[in-house]
């Protein structure tokens, strides 16, 4: 029995979604900051959505109710795009 490999898309991610162009990936973290004190933090990285990624996504969430998913909020969060 092979394996599968995870797309790089789903390596450490807290939260996977698309939207109509992109894959993302969220990297939810909680940061403890001496001054602004403890807050939630959201590393997103887009991936441009290519026929190879979507057949990836398709697979990895074929049983899912909401295939598309949702963004989980948090009050801080920086972006990435990557083709």
């Amino acid at each position: 029995m092979k394996i599968m490999e995870l797309p790089e898309f789903m390596a450490d991610a807290t939260n996977v979604y698309r939207t109509q162009n992109y894959i993302v990936r969220q990297k939810i973290e909680l940061r403890d900051d001496p001054e602004f004190g403890r807050y939630l933090f959201s590393a997103d990285t887009y991936y441009l959505c290519t026929p190879k990624r979507d057949r990836e996504y398709e697979s990895m969430f074929a049983g899912s109710f909401v295939r598309n998913g949702r963004r989980i909020h948090t009050p801080m969060y920086v972006r990435r795009y990557v083709d």
